[in-house]
């Protein structure tokens, strides 16, 4: 979708009609945000998410972290940062999507 985007942002009346197109189809950004939202959802309903994480937001900000990669690599290259496996790693700790541990019950 958003390389697909790109040329619409080429002339103001491009972007007029770009804009109005994805209104008519109803595509858009959350088309790709909803699908991650409901699997992060649904890994919190299974107790693989913890259960204070808003899914919606965390998908945002995932798909952000993954833009954000993919321009560093794009344009830099990609070993100028983390490997992309690390990256993803580092994405997931810090918007805190692992569950907490569990504590041990004391006798």
């Amino acid at each position: 979708m958003q390389s697909a985007a790109l040329p619409a942002f080429t002339s103001p009346n491009v972007t007029v009609r770009f804009r109005q197109a994805i209104k008519d189809t109803g595509l858009g950004p959350y088309t790709e945000t909803a699908p991650l939202a409901a699997y992060l959802a649904a890994e919190q309903r299974l107790g693989r998410v913890r259960s204070d994480v808003d899914p919606d937001a965390s998908a945002r900000l995932l798909i952000a972290g993954c833009f954000h990669r993919a321009y560093i690599e794009m344009f830099v290259g990609a070993d100028a940062s983390p490997s992309r496996e690390a990256s993803a790693r580092e994405i997931v700790r810090e918007l805190r999507l692992e569950p907490v541990p569990a504590t041990p019950a004391v006798a």
